[in-house]
């Protein structure tokens, strides 16, 4: 089935602005290692109150914890405001053709060129197109049949490119960081 033009309407919520950021957040080599100093931090901690020893928790376990859950009170924050943002919170009317991708509100209109976009990422539920490093539109993929989402995944995947996955040498630097951030973490509680 061949189609000229595939047209969307959404709304997005601050739901789906946060699902966004986390879903970007996962897919970058950094946050898992700050996920893995935060959940040692934590299992220091809560091993230290398990065994009465609360005082005895070295200021690194609490300054990393203190810090993660900062950087999550700001992720959940910004969601929020990014939600209150005029053209986040009108209704979206996204008209897809093989030629380009555009975006109309209320406010705004904007026409991107497949070849503009510096990659995508799918999920089940979106597909983020990156206009640049952080900035995507979001489609919904929940009201589409499947012609369409195939229509839709079909244009994208012959003309964007995709996210790029980590490759071994990023996997060396986070091993060598990780290791690092240990070797601290160790060398402070003596």
């Amino acid at each position: 089935m061949t189609r000229k033009e595939l047209i969307i309407k959404a709304k997005l919520s601050s739901n789906d602005i946060f699902i966004f950021q986390i879903t970007y957040l996962i897919r970058q080599w950094y946050a898992w290692l700050l996920i893995l100093t935060f959940l040692i931090s934590i299992g220091n901690i809560a091993y230290r109150l398990s065994v009465g020893e609360l005082s005895e928790v070295p200021p690194q376990s609490w300054f990393f914890s203190l810090v993660m859950l900062f950087f999550l009170f700001l992720l959940i924050s910004s969601s929020k405001k990014s939600a209150k943002n005029k053209i986040v919170n009108e209704e979206k009317t996204y008209r897809i053709s093989e030629e380009y991708f555009m975006m109309e509100t209320e406010s705004t209109t904007q026409r991107v060129f497949w070849r503009d976009f510096v990659k995508y990422i799918l999920t089940e539920r979106f597909v983020y197109l990156f206009v640049s490093n952080n900035s995507a539109h979001l489609v919904p993929l929940n009201a589409l049949s499947n012609d369409e989402k195939n229509f839709l995944i079909q244009i994208i995947q012959s003309r964007v490119k995709t996210q790029q996955r980590s490759s071994f040498s990023t996997v060396v630097i986070c091993l060598v960081l990780l290791l690092l951030t240990i070797g601290l973490v160790q060398y402070f509680n003596n």
